[in-house]
Formats: C-alpha cells, structure tokens, sequence
C-alpha cells in the first residue's frame, strides 16, 4: 500500500463510534433528528423509559440546612422530566458549603436549561460603546449588555 492510498490523518468513521450522534456534543450545536442521523449512518440511542419505581416520593426541602444525611440513600423524581436521579456524598457536601438547595431536577434537565442560557451560534455586527469601532459578536442589538472591542475590554479591566 502506498503513502497516498493510505488513511493516516483521516478522521475515525463515524460508524464505529461507541455513542449515538443525540448522546454527543455534537446533538448539542448542531442538533438533528433521528431520521436525519439514521440517514447519515451515525448512530443513535433511544430514550431509556423510565423503570417503575414504587418508593416513597421524597419532598426536597427548600432549605439546605433542613436536608438529612439519609438523602443521598433516597431516590428522586425530576420535576421536569420525571426521570429519578440521586444525590451523592461529595454532592451533597458541596450544596452544604455553598448554602445552595438541592436541585428539583436531574442532571440532564439542568444541563439543557443552562445551554438554553448560552448566546446563540451566530454573529452580529456591532459598534462599539466606547470607541464606535465596527465588531463581531454573539450579543444582538436587542440585548441591553455593554460590549466593548478588546481594547477598550482590556483598557476597562486592567
């Protein structure tokens, strides 16, 4: 086989990838359906359904101070998605130390609500709002936020 037949510094296939193309970053920034992924030959996995659980509802107080130890032996129900999750030790210890509640939803649902918090992947022109110098940025002009080139960025900050 020769050097220029070969495969070195060619991406890997995406068919012997381990994950579905919806458990990847990419479904992320550039989400797609299912049909449109199946139709490129990436994979895809299916949403588990959620197995039934007959134990106790457990109310999540609102207060970190009022949370008990045995909380992260409980199993939790989602208020988003209904999905249980769990609490950890090292989780747990890490609310207490900063005062914040535990969360009312699973890792996924929070996850999903901060990416919606991101600006979009887009860029607008704009000036300015101190020097009036035409530049690029995710901010549109809709949005009340102060934007600086980087000078006048690091002119205010150093």
């Amino acid at each position: 086989m020769k050097w220029e037949d070969s495969e070195w510094g060619e991406f890997f296939p995406s068919s012997i990838s381990p994950f579905g193309y919806n458990e990847t970053v990419a479904q992320e920034y550039f989400p797609t359906t299912k049909e449109q992924a199946l139709s490129k030959n990436y994979k895809w996995k299916d949403e588990e359904k959620n197995s039934e659980y007959f134990g106790p509802k457990i109310e999540i107080p609102d207060n970190i101070d009022s949370v008990k130890d045995e909380i992260i032996n409980q199993i939790l129900n989602c208020e988003s998605c209904n999905k249980y999750y769990k609490i950890i030790k090292q989780e747990l210890k890490f609310y207490r130390s900063l005062k914040l509640p535990i969360p009312k939803n699973c890792p996924d649902c929070r996850h999903r609500q901060r990416l919606s918090m991101r600006n979009p992947r887009k860029l607008w022109t704009r000036n300015c709002m101190k020097c009036n110098t035409e530049i690029q940025t995710t901010y549109p002009l809709e949005r009340k936020e102060i934007v600086y080139c980087e000078k006048c960025y690091l002119e205010t900050i150093y």
